[in-house]
């Protein structure tokens, strides 16, 4: 699987009585994972980190990105501060195409998260950035990635598709958002790293179902994966249409609608129900 996490680009700088203000990032696929700890007091855009416009370039070119700002130990920022960044995102997402889908992430324990959420919710959106607050990671995790998921409707994801083996039906939700994220690909680069990153999960998914199978003595094994074998040949076959950009989008899409809704509704299915049966 190619390697969607950057490293670590941190900043430090000093606050009154002697604490450090720090900012973290990192990405994770299309999502910017931000680390914020304060308290900030005057100096919330110094602790930004210069590195921070090479990642961003990074996000930007794979279309629809989000970003999720987890606040730690203090978020207590002056006024004067919180005016400054709301101007640095303005200058900053001057293009509307360009800003992420935010989410700030204030965890019971952080000293003034109670003030400083609101205020830093308006910040954002005084950038004409899409802006939520949460309790928890997970749960802001899950909203950005429903915000940014650019879907067709042939690859989207529905619960009815469930099979009634969960470790199973959690991989296909992802399986069907690492091929939306093809569909919405914006240019040749990002297409091409979400394929890889489709087919490499596709690979792990099906190594998963074998294994379940094995474990079980499965009466139909061979012809399940005589059907794995074949799907990962016709993947391969459109990575390589991608890599000489002469992918036709709307094959792929029947490609991986047929593909999802076949092979779920019939093989799939009957192995979960194999499986609850043993």
């Amino acid at each position: 699987m190619p390697n969607t996490q950057s490293s670590p680009t941190t900043a430090q700088t000093g606050s009154p009585g002697g604490s450090r203000a720090r900012i973290d990032y990192r990405i994770e696929g299309r999502i910017l994972r931000t680390t914020a700890v304060g308290p900030f007091h005057d100096e919330l855009v110094s602790a930004i980190p210069p590195g921070i416009k090479v990642l961003l370039v990074k996000l930007i070119q794979q279309g629809k990105w989000g970003q999720i700002v987890t606040f730690e130990r203090n978020a207590v920022t002056s006024s004067v501060a919180l005016a400054e960044f709301t101007e640095y995102l303005k200058r900053r997402y001057v293009n509307p195409d360009t800003r992420p889908v935010t989410a700030l992430v204030f965890g019971q324990n952080i000293e003034g998260a109670e003030a400083m959420a609101p205020l830093f919710q308006q910040c954002y959106q005084g950038a004409g950035i899409d802006c939520q607050v949460f309790e928890d990671y997970s749960t802001a995790h899950y909203w950005v990635k429903s915000r940014i998921r650019q879907t067709s409707r042939l690859v989207e994801w529905n619960d009815s598709y469930k099979i009634g083996e969960a470790s199973i039906d959690e991989q296909h939700q992802e399986l069907f958002m690492r091929a939306a994220d093809i569909i919405a690909a914006v240019n040749h680069e990002s297409q091409m790293l979400s394929a890889l990153r489709l087919y490499q999960y596709t690979r792990t998914h099906f190594s998963h179902e074998e294994e379940l199978m094995r474990r079980g003595n499965y009466p139909d094994i061979a012809a399940h994966l005589l059907q794995h074998e074949t799907l990962l040949r016709q993947l391969q076959l459109f990575l390589q249409h991608i890599t000489r950009d002469t992918l036709v989008k709307d094959e792929l899409e029947d490609f991986i609608a047929q593909w999802f809704l076949g092979h779920i509704a019939n093989s799939d299915q009957k192995l979960a129900s194999f499986l609850k049966a043993g």
